[in-house]
């Protein structure tokens, strides 16, 4: 079995590679791939790769390329996570947005709109590359924004073997297995909306709901979140509280926008400049590391729901060990109240035969218009991106809830599609 990880220099990968390993005996005469254009990286990452392979004693071979053909040829699983124009450029699409008084954010906003039109044109020509090298494999996609990358996918190649994940519901799990005391792999939810935003109605333990039991812990905690600083966790803890379903944390963004913008503002640092600053410091570790005879690794890039994630949902396709996870793919009406024919985030069972979607309640009244508004405005993102029109671009960021009107938007696109032209030819031809 062949296994690649697109983006196999991320600081990511070593912690999904131990996720992997954890299940080694299914990957047993196999080979790992790691491809990358950055090739410095690349090399401290396969070296590392290779003394985690050794501690744990699995029976696979470490190989590393910058030729992608190279690395996809032959593939039976393919992890996606290409950082297209790496952090400089996400903090280019946090920044000008910030200028002009407006959340710069990786998924969301007009910040999610740009990295959009940067990584759909790389992940669609690896899904024409695996089509034709490696028809028989699954592509597991990590590369954000998610959401987008998944809807460009499914509306140009409807038939590929493609998955789309995001951590974050993991997270939410791995949060509320942490509350509980207990396995956050016993909690499941019924999660419905899009990638970064939508609810989980009911959140189950081992088939059965306890969301009242959590709404109690809500109400207990809620006025405390209160008046703690706008967090992920306060952020979520409110939403919850004043909601009665679990959110997406990245709902906060919209509905606490003024405080989050106040604070983005007074900072010094961006997320991506904070990141730019640090990697240094991860890689040296993974390099220190990785000349010792048993690499421990004592420095992480990610939480561990992250790596979690995606190995488990590799483990779950290569075993044929059915198994619930939230997935990204054509919604299908698995999410009522979203377009049928267009990508949604929601429940599935997945094993060797793919994925079986697992039907969910309708966004309530209450909530949908937002996670509908946030849906057309990525769907004419990704008509932007796969056309190169530069109207729809701007109309999407008009759409967008966190950009206030359509001169703000003009203005924002205009800048970032300039700072952006190295890796936007649809749009300059």
């Amino acid at each position: 079995m062949k296994l690649v990880i697109i983006g196999g220099a991320s600081a990511y990968t070593p912690d999904i590679i131990e996720g992997l390993l954890k299940e080694k005996d299914l990957f047993a005469g196999g080979e790992l791939c790691l491809h990358d254009v950055d090739a410095p990286n690349l090399a401290i990452i396969r070296r590392l790769a290779e003394g985690q392979v050794r501690v744990a004693g699995a029976d696979m071979r470490v190989t590393a390329t910058t030729d992608r053909a190279e690395a996809v040829t032959g593939a039976r699983f393919i992890l996606t996570q290409p950082r297209v124009g790496g952090l400089k450029h996400r903090a280019l699409d946090e920044r000008i947005p910030l200028k002009h008084g407006v959340i710069g954010q990786e998924t969301l906003g007009a910040g999610g709109l740009a990295f959009a039109w940067r990584t759909i044109p790389v992940i669609l020509e690896i899904v024409e590359e695996v089509k034709r090298l490696a028809p028989e494999a699954w592509i597991i996609n990590y590369a954000n924004p998610a959401g987008m990358v998944t809807e460009a996918v499914i509306q140009r190649y409807p038939d590929a073997r493609f998955i789309g994940l995001c951590d974050m519901p993991t997270g939410v799990q791995w949060a509320i297995g942490k509350l509980l005391r207990l396995d956050f792999h016993r909690i499941a939810l019924d999660y419905a909306g899009i990638n970064h935003g939508g609810w989980s109605g009911r959140v189950l333990l081992d088939g059965e709901d306890i969301s009242s039991r959590l709404r109690g812990w809500a109400k207990w905690l809620g006025p405390v979140a209160g008046v703690l600083p706008l967090t992920e966790e306060t952020g979520t803890l409110r939403l919850f509280r004043e909601h009665g379903m679990v959110p997406d944390p990245y709902l906060r963004y919209y509905y606490y926008t003024d405080r989050i913008l106040k604070k983005m503002k007074g900072s010094a640092k961006t997320r991506a400049e904070v990141l730019m600053e640090r990697l240094p410091q991860l890689y040296g570790h993974y390099e220190t590391v990785s000349a010792q005879e048993r690499p421990t690794l004592t420095m992480h890039r990610g939480h561990q729901s992250h790596s979690d994630l995606a190995s488990q949902v590799i483990a779950a396709m290569a075993s044929g060990r059915r198994s619930r996870f939230v997935i990204q793919q054509r919604n299908g009406g698995a999410v009522p109240n979203l377009p049928a024919d267009e990508a949604a985030q929601f429940p599935a069972w997945v094993d060797a035969n793919g994925f079986e979607r697992i039907p969910v309640p309708p966004i309530p009244a209450d909530e949908a218009p937002l996670i509908q508004r946030i849906k057309a405005s990525e769907t004419v993102n990704v008509r932007a991106v796969l056309t190169g029109d530069r109207a729809l671009a701007v109309e999407a960021a008009a759409m967008n809830p966190l950009v206030p009107s359509r001169a703000a938007a003009d203005r924002i696109i205009t800048e970032l599609l300039h700072v952006h032209r190295e890796y936007l030819p649809q749009f300059h031809h």
